[in-house]
């Protein structure tokens, strides 16, 4: 008898297929989760304090499944650009990157639809005067704003003006947050509509997010979380004796662009005392 047939003849009979109790383990950023028993390979933290029944662990695989797209891609193209390709390595006459270093799958297939002549990326509005940058071919003004969110202030926002885009994009990090795990949200990003509406993304540790001085020598015993790819680094010395890099990450809200946006706020949403989020970067992608 097959395992299909086997499958059919237990559930016909009233017995249970499926292990009573499971864990879901994800690796660092959560690009790759699974159902297991224990943790094996990167897939080493868990989302649940402990085992859960079957149906909990698939539901929630199901919506991480439809919240998550492929992360870490690449564009490669030929020596004159005439043969294009999204991989995650460079194949064949595929052998010149066309970013810096790998992206998440929108922009990947913004840069490639471009390519092609199906549609190109609208206007970008970088908010504030402060140090051009780019990043993931987004152009941002950093220090052009300065929001901030921690135990004194919870909550920060700015303007938008009734202006219209299909994404905000927005360079942030955290500060004495090196004790926090992976996967913990520490707060939010909500682009507010002039309706009344709102679109959120949460800030979540390890993911999108991590402590700016990462890199201190200082900080390596504290650290529990994972070190998120930098979208901008400076060198710095703060509370250090020897020098090191500072970094802000980056975080994507898409939008409604037949809406009139009202405000971005910031949110902090954490009890740790001492944690502050701040956002040093906003582009509008018109």
């Amino acid at each position: 008898m097959n395992w299909s047939m086997t499958q059919t003849w237990l559930q016909s009979n009233g017995y249970p297929i499926q292990p009573a109790v499971w864990n879901v383990y994800c690796n660092g950023d959560s690009s790759e989760c699974a159902i297991s028993k224990e943790a094996t390979g990167v897939l080493m933290f868990p989302q649940f304090t402990g085992r859960v029944p079957w149906d909990v662990a698939q539901n929630w695989i199901a919506s991480w499944k439809g919240k998550n797209k492929p992360k870490d891609w690449n564009v490669y193209c030929n020596g004159d650009s005439t043969q294009c390709a999204i991989s995650k390595q460079a194949t064949g006459t595929l052998m010149f990157p066309q970013f810096t270093g790998k992206v998440d799958s929108d922009t990947a297939l913004e840069w490639m639809a471009s390519w092609k002549g199906e549609k190109t990326t609208g206007q970008s509005t970088a908010l504030g005067s402060g140090t051009s940058h780019t990043y993931n071919g987004i152009d941002f003004q950093v220090e052009g704003v300065a929001l901030k969110a921690n135990a004194g202030q919870a909550a920060d926002s700015i303007s938008l003006q009734g202006r219209s885009a299909r994404a905000v994009h927005v360079l942030e990090f955290a500060g004495w947050s090196t004790g926090l795990s992976d996967n913990t949200v520490v707060g939010q990003i909500n682009v507010w509509y002039e309706d009344g509406s709102v679109e959120t993304t949460d800030l979540i540790m390890g993911v999108n997010i991590a402590e700016w001085a990462y890199d201190r020598p200082e900080n390596q015993m504290q650290r529990r979380h994972s070190k998120v790819e930098p979208a901008y680094s400076w060198p710095s010395t703060a509370s250090s004796t020897n020098g090191y890099e500072g970094h802000y990450f980056y975080a994507k809200v898409d939008t409604d662009p037949s809406k009139p946006l009202d405000r971005l706020e910031l949110v902090l949403d954490s009890d740790e005392p001492q944690l502050q989020i701040e956002i040093r970067a906003i582009t509008l992608e018109e």
